[in-house]
């Protein structure tokens, strides 16, 4: 694979025109994003979607979403919700078998929302790009270079294991911070060699990458401390959307409970091996939702 020698990753920006982004360039007709309140509308197609994640995934079930629950909690879904209860548990997860603690974890969930918007990027664009990764195949590019295009590599599982291949072979001290539960914004830029660290351009022609060579006005690099501020508003966004959908699970739970203990439904009857088999899949995903929000708190 050849890489671009001055920058291997960037920020893989979204077009900032109009107020509405169609989701045709997915294959998906209707679905269209909402600049201004950053929610898809239409979705049940591009939900679909999204939810075609790896086979150990803990997914919202469709059902929960299909009911009309009467329960005074239920209130509008949450900005990004569906990136923050579906994606970002995957990437969770991966870093997590990695090494990294609980505020790594977070450094690299507010990497991947930096870099692609919350997913929207990702998803938009339909080529699973996450971390911004410069590369081929490619379907779209920015000033940087070409942005890499997973959806024929594996999706966000091949997108997630090329970002810490290139991280171990690139820079290997972010391995290495991610595993700390105290982590500063020059350790970040120690790391990808942004800030005080940004390499010379022969040094950088020699092999020494830089993450990101965004400047300031002043020619300052500040992506250790853009990504620094930008764990604290992921962690806050993060835990909301996941105990939301905590609540959203218990009023479905309770739906099923009172399904099941109903004489009508016989032991036999597909629709109650259905509901137990819902009933399964939203308790383990209570579990996991509720362990993720006590390890970030």
């Amino acid at each position: 694979m050849k890489y671009f020698k001055l920058i291997n990753f960037t920020m893989a920006k979204s077009s900032s025109s109009g107020k509405h982004k169609n989701a045709s360039s997915l294959g998906v007709k209707g679905p269209q994003y909402n600049r201004q309140t950053g929610q898809w509308e239409n979705t049940d197609k591009l939900s679909s979607m999204m939810q075609r994640r790896s086979v150990q995934g803990y997914r919202v079930a469709e059902d929960v979403k299909s009911k009309n629950l009467s329960s005074s909690f239920k209130k509008e879904k949450l900005l990004h919700h569906e990136f923050l209860t579906t994606i970002a548990i995957d990437i969770y997860d991966f870093a997590k078998a990695k090494g990294a603690s609980g505020k790594g974890a977070l450094l690299v969930l507010a990497q991947a929302s930096l870099e692609s918007g919350y997913g929207v990027s990702a998803i938009k664009n339909g080529d699973y790009n996450l971390f911004g990764v410069m590369g081929k195949p490619s379907k779209r590019s920015t000033t940087h270079g070409s942005v890499k295009d997973y959806s024929s590599l594996g999706g966000y599982q091949a997108a997630l294991t090329d970002y810490f291949n290139k991280i171990n072979k690139n820079w290997s001290y972010f391995s290495t911070i991610i595993t700390q539960d105290n982590i500063t914004a020059d350790d970040i830029d120690k790391a990808f060699n942004t800030g005080k660290y940004y390499p010379t351009e022969k040094e950088r022609h020699a092999g020494k990458y830089t993450y990101n060579a965004d400047k300031d006005s002043a020619g300052k690099n500040h992506y250790g401390e853009h990504l620094l501020n930008q764990i604290g508003d992921f962690k806050k966004r993060f835990k909301k959307s996941l105990d939301y959908q905590v609540e959203e699970n218990k009023e479905r739970l309770k739906e099923i409970n009172a399904l099941l203990t109903n004489n009508s439904i016989l032991f036999t009857d597909p629709g109650k091996i259905k509901l137990e088999d819902e009933k399964r899949l939203l308790i383990r995903q209570n579990e996991k939702f509720n362990s993720i929000s006590n390890e970030i708190n």
